[in-house]
């Protein structure tokens, strides 16, 4: 899809604020296997709002399953980033990709769930401060969710067919 067709419906469905990693709002995550930007999203207002998928299954869209928030370090982002080769074939270029970081527990375990998407570079909105969320847009936008203690992702799933 033409990254212009879908920036109206960006800027429809986005709202709320957010700060990132180290409680630094407006920041972004350095990281060192990357093309794309990345943000670690810590008001849980904002982590519910990314998690608020209509193209794809999320965590949030099983009742029960997301029981909290955390805020995932910057250790835990470098390990997931120097990761994403992992998710191909499924996503091309996984490390191509803006990025929001929302720490989730569920089942007494704390993951990390991964917000995938592409923004225009005149884009106005800020991942920092605003959950992005399309409908539809197919591979252009993903979601996954990884384990930081086993190294490993699960959940990858795209807003339609790629």
């Amino acid at each position: 899809m033409n990254r212009l067709r879908w920036l109206p419906l960006l800027a429809a469905t986005c709202a709320a604020g957010c700060a990132s990693t180290g409680g630094v709002p407006g920041s972004t995550v350095p990281t060192t296997v990357r093309a794309g930007q990345s943000w670690v999203i810590t008001r849980p207002v904002v982590a519910a709002q990314v998690l608020d998928t209509c193209s794809r299954d999320s965590p949030a869209r099983h009742p029960g399953e997301v029981t909290g928030y955390w805020a995932p370090s910057r250790q835990q982002i470098d390990q997931l980033e120097a990761a994403l080769g992992q998710l191909q074939p499924q996503i091309a270029n996984p490390g191509d990709f803006d990025r929001q970081y929302v720490g989730i527990e569920t089942a007494g375990q704390r993951l990390i769930y991964i917000n995938a998407f592409r923004l225009p570079e005149d884009s106005e909105l800020d991942p920092a401060r605003t959950a992005i969320r399309v409908c539809d847009g197919g591979a252009q936008f993903w979601g996954a969710v990884y384990d930081p203690q086993s190294g490993r992702f699960s959940g990858i799933e795209l807003n339609g067919p790629r």
